[in-house]
């Protein structure tokens, strides 16, 4: 198979393989040798593919483009350019295309496993990818914590990568013999086709449970789009959580093969006797009738589903359970996923819960799980879904013996209008402050907390950074405690 990289010149014909071209312009063959969709990022000899933005529509920047060395458009619409111009009905679903011919449509050479779902995207692909390298086999992962190849990681921006990274990330992955690939599927991703062209192996659906409403607009709209990915244009298998509503949706539609896991619902793989302590994780699955007690230093009922995902997918590609579960008595902690420490004598749990489910999904599995009091620590991001922030109130208030409402990347909203909306749900009878200075937040969780408490953390996980008024400001929660514990 030719495999293309950036630099080397691709004729305009190959890159357009697949594409749905419904009209050529000013048709002439050309070379290109690099792709772009920002008229910032075009280079000598470039494709410049047109995208309808919110706020900026880039037929409006092709002659931009072409001054800095575009050589062919690709459009919605016929414009006014001497370059040759491919017009199509799908300008982002052909860029996803385009992206997979330039270099050589790397997704086609490996396995490639999507994980779709509103909680728990980061955790499978991690635990996927720490089975399948115990178990011998090269493996990377893309998603919220950049991408990976093996446990060599590159930090990234975006859940789901632009098509033109993503390819570029798959390529190195395929050129350092990369055979199973772990791919989150954000919402965003699948509306905005960032996909396209690219077939799944397998797909595992985690949950589906109330987020980006800011974009979406209602739960019905944000279901449709993830429950869309689900066809067999895009994969092959679908690894289905039986337990959450939309999985049954999805189990019922019968549109593609599907594998089940599930603790309350029927299912090819279930878990019993599910056990919790200070050490982590201890339950008996039944995986296609093997059955095999799973022990892991991961916490959280939760984990048990993405343990449960994780094992369908490995099973399914011929890892056997017991290896499975051998991996999993030697597995980490996801970066900022339920990171327990101790600091000061108190038990220490940062999280990325950022959801009214998530959120709720950690707290309650805190208080059924653990003594001692519960001071909990958390905010809502600034230009995303209000109304979820009353609901992640509530549920702070009724898990936690005392809550401190505090900031989380308020981007260009006022920090304490959002903690105002957050207190909208907190019962005027609960025990809470308000400091939005979060380190500060975070040092009078340990002044209100004594030996034996959880000091829960929520929102931030893994993230080094404070989102304010267009800047990233550096800070990572996990800093802040190592100051603390000194």
């Amino acid at each position: 198979m030719d495999r293309f990289i950036g630099g080397i010149d691709v004729k305009i014909t190959k890159l357009l393989a697949n594409v749905a071209v419904k009209k050529v312009v000013n048709y002439q063959e050309v070379d290109v040798s690099n792709v772009a969709c920002d008229s910032r990022s075009v280079t000598q000899n470039a494709l410049f593919v047109c995208l309808l933005g919110e706020n900026v529509d880039g037929h409006d920047h092709a002659e931009e483009a072409k001054g800095r060395g575009a050589v062919a458009l690709v459009t919605t619409k016929e414009i006014k350019s001497d370059l040759p111009q491919f017009v199509v009905d799908n300008s982002r679903a052909a860029l996803a295309v385009i992206a997979g011919n330039f270099y050589g449509n790397p997704a086609a050479d490996m396995k490639v496993i999507t994980v779709v779902g509103t909680n728990g995207k980061t955790s499978v692909t991690e635990i996927l990818s720490e089975i399948f390298l115990f178990a011998g086999h090269s493996a990377g992962t893309i998603g919220t914590l950049g991408y990976k190849i093996g446990r060599d990681r590159t930090k990234g921006v975006l859940t789901t990568p632009d098509p033109i990274d993503l390819n570029k990330n798959l390529a190195e992955m395929r050129d350092h013999g990369v055979e199973y690939v772990f791919l989150e599927a954000s919402a965003h991703a699948v509306y905005y086709d960032k996909l396209a062209g690219i077939k799944a192996n397998a797909t595992v659906f985690t949950n589906l449970t109330q987020d980006h409403l800011d974009f979406f607009g209602n739960m019905e709209e944000y279901a449709k789009t993830k429950l869309s990915y689900f066809s067999l244009e895009n994969t092959s298998l679908a690894v289905v959580n039986s337990d959450d509503a939309y999985g049954r949706k999805l189990i019922t539609a019968h549109k593609l093969p599907i594998l089940t896991y599930g603790i309350d619902n029927p299912a090819d793989v279930f878990a019993i006797d599910v056990e919790e302590d200070s050490f982590g994780l201890s339950f008996t699955i039944n995986a296609f009738d093997k059955i095999e007690r799973i022990s892991t230093p991961l916490f959280g009922r939760f984990n048990v589903y993405n343990v449960m995902a994780a094992i369908s997918v490995a099973m399914y590609f011929g890892i056997d359970l017991p290896l499975a579960a051998k991996a999993l008595e030697g597995i980490s902690a996801v970066p900022g996923r339920y990171e327990v420490s101790y600091v000061k004598d108190r038990r220490v749990i940062v999280d990325f819960a950022h959801t009214p489910d998530g959120l709720q999904n950690l707290l309650s599995d805190l208080r059924n799980g653990f003594g001692g009091r519960i001071v909990t620590v958390f905010g809502c991001g600034g230009d995303r879904d209000r109304s979820k922030r009353p609901i992640m109130g509530a549920i702070a208030a009724k898990y936690s013996d005392h809550l401190i409402v505090t900031n989380d990347n308020p981007r260009f909203e006022e920090e304490r209008a959002i903690a105002k909306e957050i207190l909208q749900g907190v019962p005027a009878s609960a025990s809470f402050d308000v400091i939005l200075d979060r380190e500060k937040a975070i040092k009078k969780a340990f002044d209100r907390t004594f030996p034996g408490d959880t000091v829960v953390i929520a929102g931030k996980g893994h993230e080094d950074y404070m989102e304010i008024k267009g800047k990233k400001f550096p800070y990572n929660d996990k800093v802040v405690l190592q100051k603390l514990n000194r």
